[in-house]
């Protein structure tokens, strides 16, 4: 009778429902400064005279927010930062090549090298 034993895989970071910890976390604080945000206008703006404008504005935060998220899941920050500065040209994209320090001349003379068995010669 064979038996089956649960395994952790240590190097998995823990998941709940597809999201880290630290996914969860940032999460929650993005629905606070959403809630926040949403608070900040006054409830008298109206889109289309019928949705309140805090709420549509704190709704568009917080989906960016999942959006930032998820991007993070896929690539490290410093990936998409590196992504950005290059696409708007912030950082160089051409280098120009830089004279080399001069190099020892091989073989050098004071180097012997040992000889390997297959170099020698087996005679009986």
């Amino acid at each position: 009778m064979s038996l089956v034993h649960r395994v952790i895989i240590l190097n998995k970071p823990l998941k709940i429902r597809g999201m880290s910890v630290k996914q969860w976390l940032f999460g929650a604080f993005m629905v606070l400064v959403s809630f926040g945000v949403a608070m900040m206008f006054p409830k008298e703006w109206k889109l289309l005279d019928k949705f309140p404008t805090g709420l549509s504005v704190g709704f568009l935060c917080f989906c960016a927010s999942l959006v930032v998220l998820n991007a993070l899941d896929m690539k490290p920050l410093r990936w998409w930062k590196n992504l950005f500065l290059y696409r708007l040209k912030l950082l160089p994209t051409q280098f120009m090549p830089h004279p080399e320090a001069p190099r020892s001349v091989y073989p050098d003379p004071t180097i012997a090298e040992a000889l390997r068995k297959e170099d020698q010669f087996y005679v009986r």
